[in-house]
């Protein structure tokens, strides 16, 4: 018998969507989806504990205090069967062409390939990254632009931080970053992931782990972050630690107006801003050591 999944949707304007979404992601270890009037997640229902309610009552309660008097946000449950969620949103999920010569692919579609593509083979899961949030596609852009500045013997190592379903690791091994690494606390985002490097034929270029960035060890020529900016702006020290002299760090999941905060927080760590790109609401950062 399938399990079945309830969805949580937590109404909050766009000013503390971020904050909330990043609190919910430490609390739960899953991933998180910014829609249309806040933010929404999942659960099993056979891997929720009895206090999950108090939990995520706990992660808001900041959040509520910060309301006008009088003002509540309830959040709303919908159960969706296992089915319902594994399934429903395939018939969205298209070839998508990103950048000059990347096109993202799901395993249930029929790529048409162009010269020069280089084809992505995704089945995301329950994890992020399919390509088409405006995030991910900045990240992938830098991955190529800087993939045919540099020759490929100088493109180096790469730290791949919440890689999700891996998507940009499988990018980066694709351009020849030797060797990479994609790292997420959340254990289902790495067996997805690891799903879809076997799928690309890219089990013995790039290694999975299941923990967090102060786990990681050694040095990377790049180390790239598409995360959130509270997130981001915490783990500030620990990537300039984990950066070579000369590397960059690439940050995303940025809203336009959170870059400045981002900036502060890597300048003071000693990085200088290289460049800034935007997709819609969202940025990308790039950094040098100084």
């Amino acid at each position: 018998m399938r399990g079945k999944w309830i969805g949580i949707e937590v109404p909050c304007g766009e000013e503390s969507a971020d904050e909330v979404a990043a609190q919910l992601a430490d609390a739960f270890g899953t991933s998180v989806e910014f829609v249309k009037g806040g933010i929404r997640f999942y659960l099993k229902e056979d891997h929720l504990s009895g206090d999950w309610k108090s939990k995520l009552d706990e992660v808001l309660d900041d959040f509520r205090k910060a309301l006008p008097p009088g003002v509540t946000k309830e959040y709303s449950i919908t159960q969706l069967a296992d089915a319902d969620w594994a399934d429903g949103w395939k018939v969205h999920f298209k070839p998508l062409r990103i950048g000059r010569h990347f096109l993202v692919c799901p395993t249930w579609e029929k790529a048409e390939p162009r010269a020069g593509d280089r084809i992505i083979l995704m089945d995301p899961g329950m994890a992020f990254g399919t390509g088409h949030h405006e995030t991910t596609m900045l990240c992938l852009e830098w991955l190529e632009n800087r993939a045919e500045k540099t020759e490929t013997e100088g493109l180096g190592s790469l730290i791949d931080l919440g890689t999700g379903s891996g998507i940009l690791s499988i990018a980066a091994s694709f351009l020849g970053f030797s060797p990479v690494l994609g790292v997420d606390n959340d254990p289902e985002a790495i067996e997805v992931a690891g799903q879809n490097i076997t799928l690309n034929h890219l089990d013995s270029k790039i290694d999975l782990l299941n923990g967090t960035i102060d786990e990681a060890s050694g040095t990377f020529d790049v180390v790239i972050a598409n995360i959130q900016s509270l997130p981001l702006i915490r783990m500030a020290p620990l990537l300039l630690r984990c950066v070579k002299p000369g590397g960059r760090i690439v940050l995303s999941g940025i809203l336009n107006e959170q870059a400045e905060d981002v900036r502060k927080a890597y300048e003071n760590e000693g990085t200088v801003l290289l460049n800034t790109s935007t997709a819609g609401e969202w940025c990308l950062l790039e950094f040098e050591p100084a």
